[in-house]
């Protein structure tokens, strides 16, 4: 049985002694043992400590979660900048270096897709409404199982395997992909152009999608890509 290493989200306790929860929401847990996978999770610790532990993992998991600071990329604060976490962005940037870097399987969601593509040295549009992205529902009021927008695949990939050419998803971002890290190409688009999927060309499985398939039972077998 294959391990996949997951980075956790995190929650701040409320009161006196309040400190952060470091965990994972359970649709992942869920989706990736209906794939036949075991897991672990990794919360921020040193890079010491993670060169013991990822060696022993055969991929890597990168949810979703808040905004990725823009000082990562090289801009000031948008107005409608998010909650950010210096000390996350650190370390999910180490895992998606590390991935990229040793061929390690490595799937991205939501977040983690943007943190791939800035972690290689892309850009991110910090808020799409803001900056000319009016036509899609790209952060939808409903809650799952309801879809929000249509994707298109543009290239072939493990996609190709487990979804037609276009298909729906649901939408709960309001940053997305603007300039594409290194290496990097887009898999499938939104309506308006917007990139929703990505992979690492000369990589065996470094991939992200924007939506969030851990909500959608009937996409549980895009986890199964990280075994072969």
């Amino acid at each position: 049985m294959r391990l996949i290493g997951i980075a956790t989200q995190y929650r701040t306790a409320e009161g006196l002694m309040a400190k952060r929860f470091w965990g994972l929401l359970e649709f992942y847990l869920e989706a990736l043992s209906s794939q036949g996978l075991a897991y672990v999770l990794l919360p921020p610790q040193g890079p010491e400590a993670l060169e013991r532990i990822l060696p022993h993992l055969d991929g890597l998991l990168l949810p979703g979660g808040g905004d990725v600071d823009p000082h990562r990329y090289g801009e000031e604060p948008h107005p409608r900048l998010g909650e950010v976490s210096p000390e996350r962005d650190a370390h999910e940037f180490l895992l998606a270096r590390y991935g990229a870097e040793k061929g390690l399987p490595t799937l991205g969601i939501c977040r983690g897709i943007q943190v791939m593509n800035v972690a290689l040295g892309g850009t991110l549009y910090q808020d799409l409404e803001s900056q000319g992205y009016h036509g899609v529902q790209h952060f939808q009021k409903s809650p799952p199982p309801a879809l929000a927008h249509g994707v298109t695949l543009v290239a072939e990939s493990p996609l190709s395997r487990l979804f037609p050419p276009s298909f729906r998803v649901n939408s709960y971002h309001h940053q997305g992909i603007k300039d594409l890290g290194r290496g990097l190409k887009p898999l499938a688009v939104a309506p308006d152009g917007l990139v929703e999927a990505v992979a690492l060309e000369g990589h065996p499985f470094f991939l992200g999608v924007q939506w969030h398939p851990e909500l959608l039972k009937e996409h549980w077998p895009l986890f199964g890509l990280l075994q072969p």
